[in-house]
């Protein structure tokens, strides 16, 4: 037997990232039920801010606060070195919030200097240092929407910061079956607090199952809010995190 033989886990990723949980549940023996509630679109400006910032060659530090944006970037730093437009030489060294996120830059020709040990923007402004004289120029690659948690604590201890939008998160077109599949779950995972959100408002939380599944504090927070109880949250807070934290909840049942 597997450790999961038996449970089912419904997935609030969106769908083109739910695949990599989907597929460890599947191996550890969970039938994984996919409720996509958000998706992932590029920026209104198309990448046009981004794509600037990167060939103005004016900063010191890149700092990413997520695998989409980490993904966004490595896509346009592609772009425009296989058009001309930038200088691999040029590109400056990489802060990401967690392991997870570096993993987008892996085979790219961006260098990651620093990953915390806390995989939420609060470790990562604790894990960049102070800037030296002349060297302080950091833009931060974000969501369209997010916390101000990475422009503030960099502001706070040095750094010019410049914010560039990388990616939107919308809602996902949410059907009944998509309903009938969340209410058939033993267990739930929030990936993020946009999920937790959106589930709330398209599909409810009268139809949550029993257990909620929490990536880390922060999307956790935004659970409670909303009346959410949860059951596990995820330390370290990355998708193997999650998986580990739902193994050892399994386990001590």
């Amino acid at each position: 037997m597997k450790p999961l033989d038996g449970l089912t886990v419904v997935v609030t990723r969106a769908k083109a990232q739910a695949s990599v949980l989907t597929d460890k549940l599947a191996a550890l023996g969970a039938t994984a039920v996919g409720v996509a509630t958000i998706e992932i679109v590029p920026p209104i400006d198309g990448g046009v801010a981004l794509d600037a910032a990167l060939r103005s060659g004016d900063y010191d530090q890149l700092a990413v606060a997520s695998p989409n944006g980490a993904k966004a970037l490595a896509a346009a730093v592609a772009t425009l070195i296989d058009s001309e437009q930038l200088d691999p030489a040029t590109l400056p060294v990489v802060a990401c919030v967690g392991p997870s996120t570096a993993a987008k830059l892996a085979g790219t020709p961006l260098t990651v200097n620093i990953v915390p040990d806390r995989a939420i923007a609060e470790g990562l402004v604790e894990a960049v240092a102070a800037p030296l004289a002349g060297s302080d120029r950091l833009l931060l690659v974000q969501a369209e929407v997010a916390r101000d948690v990475l422009e503030r604590g960099f502001a706070e201890t040095g750094w010019q910061v410049d914010r560039v939008v990388a990616y939107r998160t919308i809602d996902a077109q949410v059907t009944t079956a998509d309903r009938q599949a969340a209410k058939s779950g033993d267990l739930i995972t929030f990936t993020s607090s946009s999920t937790v959100e959106r589930f709330a408002r398209l599909v409810g939380v009268d139809v949550l199952p029993p257990v909620v599944a929490s990536i880390g504090p922060v999307t956790s927070s935004t659970a409670r809010e909303l009346g959410v109880h949860v059951d596990i949250e995820a330390n370290p807070h990355t998708i193997d995190g999650l998986l580990d934290a739902v193994l050892a909840w399994a386990s001590a049942r």
